[in-house]
């Protein structure tokens, strides 16, 4: 995967770090770049898939072939001096800029990449970039490569907990899948339907891990007190997962998670994507 690099999001905030405003991208690693506009909804596409992303809210929806395959992706952080779990978004932290990038012009013309940039205005920063594959029309199956940076741009060590809470509704349905986290990172999920997904983290080492129940998990991440991540490796109904990662960061230090999520059919399955569109029922949190 093309790594974007986020030089005039960075430039930018130093020269108006007191106001949240959207950056515009000019070039980017030899591809244009589209400034969007915001806090707003950006979509990214690619072949037979596409994902939306709300700065306010995380990633709220992913499509494949017509069928929207999660509910939510979301971020939350823990500085060693709060005293509870907040999530990434422009209500918790000053949303910087968003960006949208086509990285593979010469196969499909639409924005596959989308970034965001936060920051607490008190040293730390977290970057996102996501980047969309999809494949062909009918196959049921695409990839999103996902990079988190946590960055310390002030000059004294920021110690913090940093979460990624995911909740797919496989086949756009809640309450029929099965999931089970593998090797500590690894959460691999299938669904009655027969859709199956794999998400892997490939660097760094999550130190602990929770697949369970989608509300039990978005609420212990939501509520007002201080909590980790306690181990259970497997959970069948409405399933969800979250990963952790203690870190410190030095001034200057920076600290990348890189990591890739995988939706295919079950073997039988692919009569299913001729179906229209299955949307599930749930209001969104």
């Amino acid at each position: 995967m093309l790594r974007l690099r986020s030089t005039a999001l960075r430039e930018k905030r130093e020269k108006t770090m007191d106001k949240r405003t959207v950056i515009g991208i000019a070039l980017c690693a030899g591809f244009a770049s589209s400034a969007l506009a915001g806090p707003a909804s950006f979509t990214i596409a690619d072949g037979n898939t596409s994902a939306d992303f709300d700065p306010a809210a995380g990633q709220v929806n992913w499509f494949i072939d017509g069928t929207n395959q999660l509910f939510t992706q979301e971020f939350y952080f823990r500085r060693s001096t709060d005293t509870r779990e907040y999530r990434v978004d422009s209500t918790n932290l000053n949303n910087i800029g968003n960006f949208t990038q086509d990285t593979n012009p010469f196969t499909d013309t639409r924005d596959d990449a989308f970034g965001s940039l936060f920051t607490d205005g008190a040293g730390l920063e977290i970057e996102t970039l996501f980047t969309i594959r999809g494949n062909a029309a009918g196959s049921g199956s695409a990839d999103l490569a996902e990079q988190i940076t946590l960055r310390n741009m002030g000059n004294s060590a920021i110690s913090l907990s940093f979460f990624q809470f995911v909740d797919f509704d496989l086949g756009g349905t809640a309450f029929d899948d099965m999931g089970q986290i593998v090797g500590g990172n690894t959460a691999q999920q299938t669904d009655g339907s027969g859709f199956q997904m794999n998400e892997t983290v490939a660097t760094p080492q999550p130190v602990a891990f929770q697949m369970d129940n989608s509300f039990v998990l978005s609420s212990l991440l939501g509520d007002a007190s201080i909590d980790n991540l306690n181990g259970s490796a497997a959970f069948s109904g409405d399933v969800a997962w979250a990963f952790q990662w203690d870190i410190t960061l030095e001034a200057g230090d920076s600290f990348l998670i890189s990591k890739n999520k995988s939706v295919v059919p079950a073997p039988g399955s692919i009569a299913l994507l001729a179906g229209a569109s299955l949307l599930g029922t749930r209001r969104r949190r």
